[in-house]
């Protein structure tokens, strides 16, 4: 009896610990298998996303991209628009995505290609419309291509439109604004080359967005009916308006809801039947690793493969080719990256319809597949892009074949529904390791060398070669080295003496910058002026110069050396700084150095990208005490009625028309008419480019006030300068 009363107590306390121990194990099992769930999800959802931004990315950037190439293409040609139609016409074909290109002189569109259904547009201003002025001011000032949209098109449609401002004489001092470059890009067209669509009528949610140039906004392009989930991936599109942000998401709260009932459920009634329960538990994690198991490969296989043509996709490239480039790396093994796209795939969508299409991409990743070898990899990149990798080649000679026979196969008729399609391809090639030793890189260039074969007329193919990225390359060093330069102090003032004609004294000088290169040595400003401009590094530069020379005015004071007037030119996009006022105040009290010492120089150009700014801020200057003075004058658009309107103390003559000044009677009557109109206005005169004292004696005859040229200095380094002699003149 006793021991059967031993024996209860002992079950008892085996079920309870039993009970606790199994009820604990399922609850701490159920919160990790919905945890491995949720981790699958989301490397799900990162390659989903990684997908279909690089579709989006290529097709954008293209797009953008012609923008740009439009802009290009207007400055070569001076701004006369007659080639345009023949030319928006092969850029459409040849980069594609694209629903019209648009060109707007001051703003106001004038020509669009095509024009049927886009009447509408014409005349449309885009600077002064509300809504597109503040994007289009801020890419004025900043030589920079912006994007508007989602907007609703006047001529019907929503779309997403790039615009690349136009500047004629880029990069000189006769830099003019044109107008702008515009490419149209229909958003439904843009997601249809997408599966985003798809996606969503499975249970995904997405979100397209970018940041409003001006305001920093986010601002939504596209997105789901259904709002994005907690379980959500975030790729960003790198193109040339910006950072785009793409994110995907799928809802599973509901799923994991329940499993998490039933896993406590399951939990609880095992550990109350002890027997049952623990042979349950021992079979519940067997289940839940069968079912993860199966998940995974269900996601993994999703993630890494296409579901149209069955082909590898994108990702499953970016994670395998690395690891196959490795090990022909270490056998030394040459292998080749082939990327291409359809020639005009597009039309086949528009005219005939994407189910038409997407049976045209399964018949060519079939007839890719067949062509394959065994070491040989095809993938759908997207879209209507495919990439291959050969790596059982040993010369350049079997990749041509193999691209000859990837042309023919692309190229041979297409039979569907009693109707035939011809396609053609364009292929760009990387050797490896020639062309590159990394996905990125290879991918890169076999990318150029894609774009090179459209460009040669497509159906074609084309190797990849150091000259296509050469100029690309050195611009990119060039700018590293100007953003280095101000770090490094490599910069330095140089001053060419500016004189009196009939005192013989000189009274101040132009502080001019040059640049002590480590590797080349000396170089001028007309070599490097343009790249600080083109990139925005001319401001920094600028207020650079503008200390430097204040500061040597203030040297120039302690070691009590004459008062001079020192003349530093702004450039435009100085004039355009709402702080340069008070920055000019600061450096003026910082160093103690009299307003009156110190002089700007201005061209017409920049003063006539605004001229009610530029009027003020001259304005505000003179009355400072500060000499205002309008160089390279008559070179510019030269107009009296502004110029009488605008605060100058001093007009200097360009060099131009001082050289020739012994010799054309036209230079002479066009200096004289200068200085006398200067005169009637109150404006002092200064001559450039005096060599010769000749001229000298004419200018001085034209009752010009001062000079500055070689006949008495170049310029010269501030000891130089400090050390000048006297004039002399040697008249014979």
């Amino acid at each position: 009896m006793k021991k059967a009363e031993f024996k209860q107590p002992s079950a008892l306390i085996i079920s309870l610990i039993a009970f606790f121990a199994i009820a604990s194990f399922g609850a701490y099992w159920t919160q990790s298998t919905n945890k491995s769930i949720t981790n699958q999800q989301q490397s799900l959802l990162s390659g989903l996303s990684r997908t279909q931004a690089s579709v989006l990315e290529r097709r954008l950037s293209s797009a953008f991209t012609s923008a740009q190439i439009l802009a290009y293409e207007v400055e070569q040609n001076g701004g006369n628009g007659e080639w345009f139609p023949t030319y928006a016409n092969k850029l459409i074909e040849s980069i594609g995505g694209i629903e019209n290109l648009q060109l707007a002189p001051d703003g106001i569109i004038s020509d669009i290609y095509p024009l049927k259904g886009n009447e509408d547009a014409l005349g449309f201003n885009v600077i002064s419309t509300p809504g597109f002025k503040e994007e289009a001011m801020l890419s004025i000032r900043n030589h920079q291509m912006f994007v508007i949209g989602p907007i609703n098109l006047v001529q019907g449609g929503v779309a997403v439109i790039s615009r690349a401002p136009i500047f004629l004489n880029k990069g000189t001092q006769k830099e003019l604004f044109w107008g702008f470059a515009s490419a149209v890009i229909y958003l439904d067209d843009l997601l249809e080359s997408t599966q985003l669509k798809r996606l969503e009528s499975e249970g995904y949610q997405y979100n397209l967005s970018r940041k409003h140039a001006a305001t920093k906004k986010t601002i939504t392009l596209s997105n789901s009916l259904t709002p994005l989930s907690d379980i959500q991936a975030s790729t960003e599109l790198i193109l040339p308006v910006g950072t785009w942000t793409l994110k995907i998401s799928k809802a599973l709260d509901e799923q994991l809801d329940d499993r998490r009932v039933t896993g406590y459920a399951v939990s609880f009634i095992a550990s109350l039947l002890l027997s049952i329960a623990l042979y349950a538990i021992l079979i519940q994690p067997l289940k839940l690793r069968t079912l993860v198991k199966e998940k995974t490969a269900e996601l993994q296989t999703l993630a890494n493969k296409d579901p149209l043509t069955g082909l590898p996709n994108r990702r499953f490239l970016q994670d395998n080719l690395p690891k196959i480039l490795q090990s022909n790396q270490r056998y030394k093994k040459v292998s080749a990256f082939i990327y291409f796209d359809l020639d005009n795939f597009k039309r086949i969508n528009d005219t005939i319809g994407h189910d038409v299409g997407d049976q045209v991409l399964i018949i060519v990743g079939d007839r890719l597949n067949k062509l394959k070898g065994i070491s040989d990899l095809v993938a759908r990149l997207g879209g209507d892009e495919f990439g291959i990798f050969l790596g059982g080649i040993s010369n350049e000679i079997q990749i041509e074949e193999h691209a000859n026979r990837i042309l023919q196969s692309i190229h041979a008729p297409i039979k569907m529904d009693n109707r035939e399609y011809i396609l053609s391809t364009s292929l760009g090639i990387a050797v490896i390791p020639e062309h590159g030793d990394d996905l990125v890189s290879i991918m890169q260039n076999a990318d150029m060398a894609l774009y090179q074969a459209k460009l040669q007329g497509k159906n074609q193919f084309s190797f990849y070669n150091e000259n296509m990225k050469v100029n690309t390359h050195n611009l990119i060093k060039a700018e590293n080295d100007l953003s280095l330069a101000l770090q490094r102090n490599e910069f330095e003032i140089y001053y060419q003496p500016q004189f009196d004609l009939y005192t013989n004294h000189i009274f101040g000088a132009e502080a001019l910058i040059r640049w002590n290169h480590p590797e080349k040595g000396l170089i001028f400003p007309n070599d490097f002026i343009p790249l600080a401009e083109s990139t925005g590094q001319i401001v920094e530069l600028g207020y650079w110069i503008l200390e430097s020379s204040i500061a040597y005015l203030a040297r120039r004071r302690i070691e009590n050396r004459a008062d001079i007037l020192l003349h530093i030119n702004l450039a435009s996009r100085q004039l355009a700084d709402p702080h340069l006022v008070i920055l000019v105040q600061e450096l003026l009290e910082k160093y103690q150095v009299p307003a009156h010492q110190i002089g700007f120089e201005i061209t017409e150009t920049s003063i006539l990208e605004d001229v009610h700014l530029a009027r003020n801020l001259l304005q505000t200057f003179k009355d400072m005490g500060i000499c205002i003075a309008i160089d390279d004058f008559g070179t510019g658009y030269s107009s009296l009625s502004q110029l009488k309107n605008l605060p100058v103390n001093l007009l200097k003559i360009d060099r131009s028309f001082v050289m020739d000044l012994e010799c054309d009677p036209d230079d002479r009557k066009i200096v004289e008419a200068i200085i006398a109109m200067a005169h009637k206005l109150n404006i002092k005169v200064l001559a450039e480019g005096i060599e010769t004292r000749e001229q000298w004696k004419m200018l001085a005859n034209f009752k010009c006030d001062l000079g500055q040229g070689y006949y008495v200095s170049k310029a010269v380094t501030m000891d130089e300068f400090n050390n000048g002699k006297p004039i002399t003149h040697h008249d014979s």
